[in-house]
């Protein structure tokens, strides 16, 4: 997504002006609920650059922070990020950031991490999960024919008036 603004140098009045483009990458970052384990204190994602240049924080609350109850995670949603390499933190606790994603590269093309180019939907995290082989089916408990003869394993391992 890139945005155009006209901008005017010394010439208030005039028509004469040059263009500056600002462009920039959505990225969805999805995230546990109540990263902290405290229901009471709103959660904050830190997206950090690693020069330090660029930072922004979301909440939990934020009208860019949606949650997903059912998958209880929040997508925070970083908008018009500039390229470069950066880190995503949690705060915990009052003044503690806790980082949970390093080495997260920035371009036009998108956002990775590594050589794995990451999804720009949101959805793209349910896909995946759809996506895993299904776990296999618990064995059918035996037919009682099956099971044989019943034997006491405690026959003579208790003495009399134990049991």
């Amino acid at each position: 997504m890139e945005r155009t603004h006209d901008v005017a140098f010394g010439n208030p009045r005039g028509k004469d002006f040059n263009t500056i483009v600002l462009s920039g990458v959505d990225l969805t970052v999805p995230l546990e609920m109540d990263l902290d384990d405290d229901p009471l204190q709103d959660d904050e994602v830190r997206l950090r650059s690693e020069d330090g240049h660029y930072e922004k924080i979301l909440l939990a609350s934020d009208a860019d922070a949606k949650p997903d109850p059912e998958r209880r995670l929040v997508l925070y949603t970083f908008r018009l990020v500039p390229p470069g390499a950066y880190r995503i933190s949690v705060r915990i606790g009052a003044e503690k950031w806790l980082d949970v994603v390093t080495g997260l590269v920035v371009s036009k093309e998108g956002a990775f991490l590594g050589d794995k180019k990451l999804g720009t939907e949101p959805e793209s995290v349910a896909e995946e999960k759809a996506e895993a082989p299904a776990e296999d089916p618990p064995e059918e408990a035996p037919e009682e024919e099956e099971l044989g003869e019943f034997v006491d394993v405690n026959d003579g391992f208790f003495e009399e008036g134990e049991r």
